[in-house]
């Protein structure tokens, strides 16, 4: 930076050095900075003029020191915040223009929890392609998946507000989820497992299987969801609450539904629980008292548990490795089959929610190809 000519009173000071000189008659000296900064070297001038030399040789031995200032300055004008802050802001902005479900919205801040304590003290603009491949990498195929698409949207975020130049998370790779391996559900083996259960779960069994709902729909069913004079069955889906148009079922209940669902209601009426599949409890803690809407009530991971224990008591799977043997969801694939080949694809589709066939049909793989028919059961 070529000096500025210096005035009369000013001959003796070394290049870069200005006076301010005050009403009151003081005069002050300043340093300005290759970046047009301003900065103080006090009232006294021998003291000025020995700091502005030191000042002036370090930058002139040094030019490094002048790019970091003028990069430094650059970070302060443009105002880009480190990566935990950026975060924080799409947490708190971006995410609440969006619907999720609260165990979704948990997992997203524990996945951000995770980003904070790797990347929290970089800025947005210092991120690297590298760092986010090394750190999908050790992750798990299916986990991989979703923080990818995570960043994808948080990368989206920072590149529309000028904190980084190009959305660097769309360069990774998509990851590969290996093929399923677990085995489908065939009536052969659910009979086993059937002879040796618990009637509470007998009955959660033909539940599911007839009403092809999933589980966490399964637990939550109370017996105001029956019509018996209407012989309708009526299931609001909780995973379609935060859908634009939630997926509200109401269908005539075929016979062996209807039968279940009886049996469902006078066993429930004994333990004087609203819902349909119930149980009473060895002991009621208090910790089940918090999580469950009734002590009587079942959750979802006491029921998933229930049958893979009695899966694996009765012998129907020793023939398969334990990730090869159907889980409790499998219920629902086997219902779909059963009442596609007795009562048609459609009340299949129906009854299951499925907004699409594509979707049923999806749920239908595995299994031998149903015989189409169409058969009046009202």
């Amino acid at each position: 930076m070529t000096p500025r000519p210096r005035g009369k009173g000013s001959l003796d000071l070394p290049p870069h050095v200005e006076i301010d000189r005050k009403a009151n008659g003081t005069s002050y000296f300043r340093y300005v900075l290759p970046n047009g900064q301003r900065k103080s070297l006090g009232k006294d001038r021998n003291e000025a003029i020995v700091a502005a030399m030191a000042l002036n040789a370090a930058l002139t031995r040094h030019p490094d020191i002048v790019s970091k200032i003028l990069e430094v300055n650059r970070k302060v004008e443009n105002k880009i915040p480190s990566f935990e802050n950026g975060l924080k802001e799409f947490l708190d902005l971006r995410l609440s223009e969006k619907t999720y479900a609260v165990s979704t919205l948990e997992i997203i801040h524990a996945n951000c929890d995770k980003y904070i304590e790797q990347w929290g003290n970089l800025n947005c603009s210092d991120m690297s392609l590298n760092m986010l491949a090394m750190f999908l990498k050790e992750q798990t195929p299916y986990q991989a998946e979703k923080h990818r698409s995570l960043l994808i949207d948080i990368f989206k975020y920072f590149v529309a507000n000028g904190w980084a130049a190009e959305n660097i998370a769309e360069k990774t790779l998509k990851p590969i989820r290996p093929k399923k391996v677990r085995q489908r559900l065939n009536n052969e083996m659910l009979a086993k497992i059937y002879a040796i259960s618990p009637y509470w779960l007998q009955l959660a069994i033909d539940l599911a299987l007839h009403s092809i709902q999933r589980r966490g729909d399964l637990v939550m069913l109370l017996r105001d969801a029956v019509n018996v004079k209407e012989n309708t069955f009526t299931v609001l889906q909780h995973k379609s609450l935060n859908y634009d148009k939630p997926i509200y079922i109401e269908v005539d209940m075929h016979p062996e539904l209807a039968e279940t669902v009886f049996k469902c209601i006078a066993h429930s009426f004994r333990l004087r629980c609203p819902h349909l599949i119930a149980t009473r409890p060895d002991r009621i803690t208090e910790h089940n008292r918090i999580v469950k809407p009734h002590p009587y009530a079942v959750t979802e991971d006491h029921l998933t548990k229930q049958f893979q224990k009695y899966r694996d008591l009765s012998g129907a799977c020793d023939h398969l490795e334990p990730r090869q043997r159907p889980s409790l969801h499998d219920l629902r694939a086997l219902g779909i089959f059963n009442i596609t080949e007795k009562y048609g694809k459609a009340y299949a589709q129906a009854l299951a929610g499925h907004t699409t066939e594509k979707m049923t049909d999806h749920y239908l793989q595995g299994h031998e190809e149903p015989k189409p028919q169409k058969i009046s059961f009202r």
